[in-house]
């Protein structure tokens, strides 16, 4: 059974120093991995929790702190980004506003004690964790989906708590479940198409239009990673079981895409005969509207997190009751150029810039090909669910892109593929190699 063998693949066999680090890797890998469509602010609290005892175990000198050349390049992109937040919040008026926002860099520093702790991990052993972790989490998800839509609201938001956040996570996850679909375990290929397909659902039944946009370039990501592998053969069962996924997922899709064109019909014909009153289409149009004036009011230092919103409303001059109470603009771009202009941007990019970086600057193999995958996914995914929502500063995407880049940075670029059963049945030899 695929339990047992998971049980046996993260609980290695015996105690021992460096055993309890990897063993609290492999399982840390798996649970992160469950929570962002179940319990979307259980990854924040884990890579924070992770974080700290990271630096802890640093301290005490339990595990070397090791970052090669590629690391700490990466690192730097992320730290950039935490400067440049950090400025922008002391340079511009009321600093003290600002506590929270710097207080949301602290993540983002995680990789320099918990990418070292990794390290400990034998190569290869922690991404069969993410992958089966992120399909039996989209499977969980697709059953919590179906209870909201059916009686709490018209939308899922899954446990992000946030419909738009639910399906970047669905699309994501359920993406990075389907790269084990050349698994060697039948169960393990059950798991990676299931989590793909529930993923899908979950990102229709979420309406996310944005994430909808993600799907085809996540297509294209995956085909050009599976197509390097070797593939099972396809039985008749599966191809009746894979016509009703499809059947299904075209269904909802269906059903949903056409909810949302309506919607938006409605929106652009409000815009014309009824401007004043403010649509979802017309709210984006005026955010970014104030957003690119604010940005060229002050195009090389912005004003501050802190004032982000208050000078959009002030450009925005609207009646108190129709002023905006969002937290951002509704593009990732503009919401850092106003916060930092130019600057801001800039650390955005290098932002986005460092998963892609930390996989193609590893030494060629299966491990690079599977973090280019991993990476084209996560940055595909935020820049264009970011160009029309939020992309950093909530908790929950600010970690699950971290950690992710993390990962990236972890993979060793020759490591070949491992499924869950192989790893299982490595566990004594793996026991003896840490305890060498």
């Amino acid at each position: 059974m695929l339990s047992d063998q998971l049980t046996k693949a993260i609980m290695l066999p015996t105690k021992g120093h460096f055993i309890g680090i990897d063993r609290n890797n492999r399982l840390f890998t798996f649970v992160f991995a469950l929570f962002p469509g179940l319990l979307a602010s259980g990854t924040s609290v884990t890579l924070v929790c992770a974080f700290m005892w990271a630096l802890v175990s640093l301290a005490a000198r339990r595990f070397a702190f090791k970052m090669n050349r590629t690391d700490k390049i990466v690192a730097f992109c992320l730290t950039f980004y935490v400067l440049v937040t950090i400025l922008s919040v002391l340079l511009h008026p009321n600093p003290a506003k600002g506590g929270a926002f710097i207080l949301k860099m602290i993540p983002f520093l995680a990789i320099w004690a918990v990418l070292p702790r990794l390290r400990v991990s034998l190569p290869g052993r922690l991404l069969p964790f993410l992958i089966i972790g992120a399909g039996v989490g989209m499977m969980g998800s697709l059953l919590f989906s179906i209870v909201q839509t059916t009686v709490l609201s018209a939308r899922a938001e899954g446990g992000a708590g946030n419909a738009a956040v639910f399906g970047l996570f669905a699309v994501l996850f359920g993406s990075i479940s389907l790269l084990n679909a050349h698994s060697e375990s039948k169960i393990e290929r059950f798991i990676a198409i299931a989590g793909f397909a529930c993923g899908l659902v979950c990102a229709f039944l979420s309406a996310t239009r944005s994430a909808w946009l993600v799907m085809p370039v996540h297509f294209v990501i995956l085909y050009w990673y599976l197509r390097g592998q070797t593939l099972p053969t396809v039985t008749n069962a599966a191809k009746v079981v894979g016509t009703v996924l499809i059947v299904g997922i075209v269904a909802v899709g269906a059903i949903k895409v056409t909810e949302r064109f309506h919607a938006l019909e409605n929106d652009i014909v409000q815009l014309d005969h009824q401007p004043d009153d403010i649509s979802s289409l017309n709210a984006r149009l005026m955010l970014w509207s104030a957003a690119r004036q604010a940005l060229l009011a002050s195009p090389f230092i912005g004003h501050g997190p802190q004032n982000r919103m208050t000078l959009v409303n002030e450009i925005l001059d609207l009646p108190p009751e129709k002023q905006m109470t969002f937290t951002h603009v509704h593009n990732g771009f503009l919401n850092a150029a106003v916060d930092a202009g130019l600057l801001g941007v800039l650390a955005v990019l290098a932002l986005l810039a460092a998963p892609v970086v930390a996989a193609r600057r590893k030494e060629p193999g299966p491990g690079r090909d599977l973090a280019t995958a991993i990476s084209l996914l996560l940055v595909s995914s935020y820049v264009i669910t970011g160009m029309f929502g939020i992309m950093f500063g909530h908790d929950a995407t600010d970690a699950v892109f971290i950690y992710l880049t993390i990962m990236i940075c972890w993979i060793s670029g020759t490591s070949p593929y491992l499924s869950i059963p192989e790893v299982a049945a490595r566990a004594e030899a793996d026991k003896q190699a840490l305890i060498a």
